[in-house]
């Protein structure tokens, strides 16, 4: 059976300060110890929320108490669990939301807030061929499509799990219509991608081996999280 779950969650949920203290329980000393680092409350809740979403995702997908999961790195980065080897999940955040993914398979997810389209970034960070795609268009739509194409490009780098030694001009995008083609040299597997959009300003890509739809992605509340998560109080 084929699980992908994907989920964003807000850092402007009403209930974060109501349950602030009691989801700080389930994360490790070590990332305790990182979030206190931060000095925007924003990134601080970011940091934290992006634990908590994996943790409540993976715990209700695999069976596994929150407390339990042990999140590592491997050598570029990518985080996986520890003891979970066929569990797979991938976060990223922007803005006020935190968005995540997990399956029993390889998953890659990106998330961007739209900001000013920068046109000398797009030529540095693109493809030639997506590049000559993007100049082309008219000036809303750049923006939307500069957006599209780079969280695609990190979705697909992150679904990897290589880091930055896959670099970003050795594969390139098509966005026709509906359709999403990835060219690459490197593609061993039939992926799928999801570009989406929340709020008409947030963009949002996810790759995977299966078929996503749109309505997939789920918004969850802390309220629903720590009520999950009261079940295993010490």
């Amino acid at each position: 059976m084929i699980i992908i779950k994907l989920a964003l969650l807000s850092i402007t949920d009403s209930y974060f300060d109501i349950y602030h203290s009691k989801l700080t329980a389930f994360i490790s000393d070590d990332k305790q110890n990182k979030l206190q680092r931060f000095h925007l409350k924003d990134d601080y809740k970011r940091g934290l929320l992006a634990d908590i979403l994996a943790r409540y995702l993976i715990a209700t997908n695999f069976n596994i108490a929150p407390s339990a999961i042990e999140f590592y790195n491997n050598q570029y980065g990518k985080p996986y669990v520890k003891n979970l080897p066929y569990a797979f999940f991938n976060i990223s955040h922007s803005g006020d939301y935190v968005f995540c993914g997990v399956s029993n398979m390889e998953i890659g997810v990106d998330i961007e807030k739209q900001n000013i389209l920068d046109l000398n970034l797009a030529q540095h960070i693109f493809a030639p061929e997506e590049y000559q795609d993007l100049i082309i268009l008219s000036d809303r739509n750049q923006l939307d499509y500069f957006y599209k194409l780079w969280t695609l490009k990190e979705a697909y780098i992150k679904y990897c799990g290589v880091g930055l030694s896959l670099p970003l001009h050795s594969f390139f995008f098509k966005i026709n219509g509906g359709g999403i083609h990835l060219y690459s040299t490197n593609q061993l597997d039939s992926l799928y991608f999801l570009s989406t959009s929340v709020e008409q300003q947030y963009s949002i890509a996810c790759c995977s081996n299966e078929q996503i739809e749109a309505n997939a992605i789920e918004q969850i509340s802390l309220h629903t999280i720590a009520t999950f998560f009261q079940q295993y109080d010490e």
